[in-house]
Formats: C-alpha cells, sequence, structure tokens
C-alpha cells in the first residue's frame, strides 16, 4: 500500500510543480502588476510595497513616524517606528520611482513620503481619495502620507 501511496504523492507533485512553472503562473504577481480588481487605494499600496521590495529586498521594513521616511537597517522602538507589513509579497515593480530633491515637493499639510532618504514620484497615477484631487496638473505627483487617521493612509498628491 504504501509504494502506490508515494507514487500518488510524486504524481502530485509533479503536476503541481508544473503548474507553478506555466507561463501564466510564473509571470502571475511577481512581475505584471497588481491583480486585478483592486480600488486606487490598492494599487496605491500595492505600488508602494513594490517599491519597497525593488529598494530593500527581503531585508525588514519600517516606517518612521515623525518623517514619513521608510527604513530597513535602523529600525528602533515602537513609539517611533511602525514595522511594515507586506500585503502583497510578491510585489515587484512599481509604477512609482524615486527622486532626489534639495526640498520637499510643496503640497500642503501632508507629509511627502521618502525611502532611503529620496522622495517617491507617482507621475500621472490617481488620487486614491477622489475629495483630495486638485485640478491642475496631475502628472507631478507625489506619494504623501495623510495624518489624522489612524491607519495612516497613503495617496499621491
Amino acid at each position: 500500500m504504501a509504494p502506490r501511496r508515494s507514487v500518488a504523492v510524486l504524481g502530485l507533485s509533479a503536476v503541481l510543480l508544473l503548474l507553478s512553472l506555466s507561463p501564466g503562473m510564473a509571470a502571475g504577481r511577481a512581475t505584471s502588476g497588481p491583480p486585478q480588481g483592486l480600488t486606487v487605494y490598492g494599487q496605491t499600496l500595492w505600488n508602494l510595497e513594490a517599491l519597497l521590495h525593488d529598494t530593500f529586498g527581503k531585508s525588514t521594513i519600517c516606517l518612521r513616524l515623525r518623517d514619513g521616511a521608510f527604513v530597513s537597517k535602523t529600525c528602533g522602538d515602537l513609539a517611533h517606528y511602525g514595522y511594515w507589513k507586506n500585503m502583497f509579497v510578491g510585489a515587484r515593480h512599481s509604477r512609482f520611482r524615486l527622486v532626489r530633491r534639495d526640498h520637499a515637493p510643496a503640497l500642503g499639510n501632508v507629509v511627502p513620503v521618502r525611502v532611503r532618504g529620496l522622495y517617491v514620484f507617482c507621475g500621472n497615477f490617481p488620487v486614491a481619495f477622489g475629495s483630495l484631487a486638485s485640478p491642475g496638473k496631475h502628472s507631478d505627483r507625489w506619494l504623501v502620507l495623510l495624518h489624522g487617521s489612524a491607519m495612516l493612509p497613503f495617496t499621491c498628491l
């Protein structure tokens, strides 16, 4: 009876291996973009996580709460740092990019997000919260952290 079970387990393992290596599965979540059906806010988080994965790899990531900066090697106590919990583990190849600037973008009463000291440029990515969208340029958006909420929402402004 044991040989039959071994053959069945090996056969099932082979089928699962072939499915995981098929082009659709291999290209799946890791490189092709956010999963279908995400809201604009979900896509914002996916692109942020992809940027963090692209930048820090598998290192522990923390958000320094006083200035909205993502760091990796200097995570400290929870009074000053929030440990980042990945929701999109395979996210890679973000639409967002890191930009060096002499001064923070002038965006009003929000905190521009930084990763390794660089600002996160969204380009023409949509605003997650429609009431914050302003008429005018839609190609110069920066990732920001909104205050006044326990969830620390991110959006591009």
